[in-house]
């Protein structure tokens, strides 16, 4: 965490908020918990910063459903000079239910001031982050800002600068203008595992005023076709822009600046069918969307021949597994299914189909967020 990351799509992570609780199946094997717990029991100052967030259980450590804002990271980006990629919150969510909107207030001041750098805020919380955005105004943001005695928490700003900067008193000739909505620095994605879980976030993020939206179906846990998502009164085609009501007809809505998916990693990962990832990848090639592909995961395909049968207990539950087309394995191979070989996340790498896809957003979209 910091400076420097491993995940694919980002340069850097900040964690001004830590913490979380599991929301949706994508949650089950999060590595954040095991992390979190990590950090705690190496003690010292950063083992304070994440004690009490997960408790121990059979299948290891879990959320307590704790959420912190520390304030001693909050002005970290601020200190970072090169422009980077900035991933926000990768040990928590920032429209965690129980976070309060005057802490994410802060955040989005801070994102805001270090306007050199871009924030990739992911969230599996697409309500709270769509009711956020729709109530938001630099009055409130600003008003959040003000600690004991009236003092700024926000590093070298005062409380005046604050209002200068975002418009609530003249500006001075030397303070640039940060009041720009929605943040041309900011993107806002939601987590998506599965095609139920698309229907209920993706409508929120579409809703959500955005200089870039992106989703990431990581981990991939059954397929996604982002072409319909259908909640029984509507049909919203993500990728291109497009909304049915039904007695409405069809009109014109934003569309997805970016698909991320990947398998997921870890001793519990469940496998990715590879058809859900091709089937991403070329419905984004149809409609000139980026796409990344991320990872395969602990599970790729293997070359073994296909069995007539069942697979052996152990062998299924250690080495091989039958997935499912549809996500569902009852231990039988029927075409359309595929073995998948557990390798570990570096043997089984980032190519699809021998192809490295490391598609990315090149352009910030207009003020509107259109």
């Amino acid at each position: 965490m910091g400076d420097k990351t491993g995940i694919e799509w980002t340069e850097a992570t900040w964690n001004p908020v830590v913490g979380c609780s599991i929301k949706s199946p994508g949650c089950t094997n999060c590595y954040a918990m095991g992390e979190a717990a990590r950090l705690e029991r190496m003690g010292g100052k950063g083992g304070a910063k994440y004690a009490g967030l997960t408790k121990p259980s059979k299948a290891g450590p879990v959320w307590t459903g704790t959420v912190r804002l520390h304030q001693d990271a909050l002005g970290q980006p601020l200190r970072w000079a090169r422009p980077r990629r900035i991933f926000v919150n990768s040990m928590s969510d920032l429209f965690h239910e129980d976070m309060p909107f005057e802490a994410i207030d802060r955040v989005f001041v801070v994102m805001a001031l270090a306007g050199q750098h871009t924030f990739q805020v992911l969230t599996k919380r697409s309500a709270k982050m769509r009711e956020y955005m729709a109530g938001f105004s630099w009055e409130r943001a600003v008003e959040s800002c003000r600690g004991p005695h009236g003092v700024s928490v926000i590093p070298r700003f005062s409380i005046d600068a604050l209002r200068g900067a975002f418009g609530m008193r003249p500006r001075f000739s030397h303070e640039r203008d940060r009041s720009a909505l929605p943040l041309p620095n900011v993107w806002l994605g939601v987590s998506v595992e599965d095609q139920s879980r698309a229907v209920e976030r993706v409508f929120d993020l579409e809703a959500t005023p955005a200089a870039v939206r992106f989703l990431s179906l990581e981990p991939s846990l059954g397929p996604v076709d982002l072409r319909r998502v259908d909640d029984g009164e509507s049909v919203l085609d993500a990728l291109g822009g497009t909304l049915s009501v039904e007695g409405r007809g069809t009109t014109r809505c934003a569309r997805l600046d970016w698909v991320i998916v990947g398998g997921e990693s870890g001793p519990k990962a469940r496998p990715m069918h590879p058809s859900w990832a091709r089937s991403l990848r070329d419905q984004c090639a149809e409609t000139g969307i980026p796409f990344l592909f991320k990872q395969w995961g602990e599970w790729t395909p293997t070359q073994q021949p296909a069995p007539g049968g069942d697979l052996g207990g152990a062998m299924r539950a250690d080495r091989v597994r039958i997935v499912k087309p549809a996500g569902e394995n009852d231990g039988h191979f029927r075409r359309g299914d595929v073995l998948m070989e557990r390798v570990g996340k570096r043997a089984a790498g980032r190519l699809l189909d021998g192809v490295l896809h490391d598609g990315s957003p090149t352009r910030r979209n207009s003020a509107e967020g259109d």
